[in-house]
């Protein structure tokens, strides 16, 4: 995390930046509009993916969003670079092979990149041992991927209040 440890700017990462990182993206943002509009004021989130695969989230993401009242209309996916990492307090992969690539790709990064990369489920606590995966839900079926966006929203909310915690104790 920065040097204050305060949280500013998170960024979720997933595959192609269509699916669960959109998703996570927008509940958080949700939350800050209207949860926690004072606690979060200063925290920016963003979202990108390792590939340019579509230019919209996916429908079942936007749906899924809509149906929580949150507007996503303005989401365009985008790929990871090191302008972006370079900018973040905490970089947050739905799967542990999303980090792992970005240290092997931005290896020179790696200082500054230190004890900002986590999975969404490791940043809220999981246990190593468990598994720190959120599946990708493209083409899985309605029922599974809406299965797999409330985890994303469960893990989403937790760490957010962790953030806001953090930030706190600043």
């Amino acid at each position: 995390m920065s040097k204050s440890n305060k949280i500013s700017n998170v960024l979720f990462i997933c595959y192609a930046n269509t699916c669960r990182s959109p998703a996570a993206e927008y509940f958080a943002k949700g939350l800050k509009q209207t949860k926690y509009r004072n606690e979060l004021k200063n925290v920016i989130f963003d979202s990108a993916g390792w590939h340019d695969a579509f230019d919209y989230a996916q429908p079942e993401t936007i749906n899924y969003i809509q149906g929580k009242g949150w507007d996503i209309s303005d989401f365009r996916p985008k790929v990871i670079t090191r302008e972006l990492l370079k900018k973040q307090d905490l970089i947050i992969g739905m799967e542990k092979y999303h980090l792992v690539k970005i240290k092997n790709k931005f290896r020179d990064l790696k200082k500054e990149l230190e004890g900002k990369l986590f999975t969404l489920k490791q940043f809220n606590g999981v246990a190593l041992k468990d598994d720190l995966n959120i599946p990708d839900p493209y083409r899985t079926g309605i029922e599974n991927y809406n299965r797999i966006l409330r985890i994303v929203e469960e893990n989403v909310e937790k760490l957010v209040r962790k953030i806001i915690e953090i930030n706190r104790s600043e």
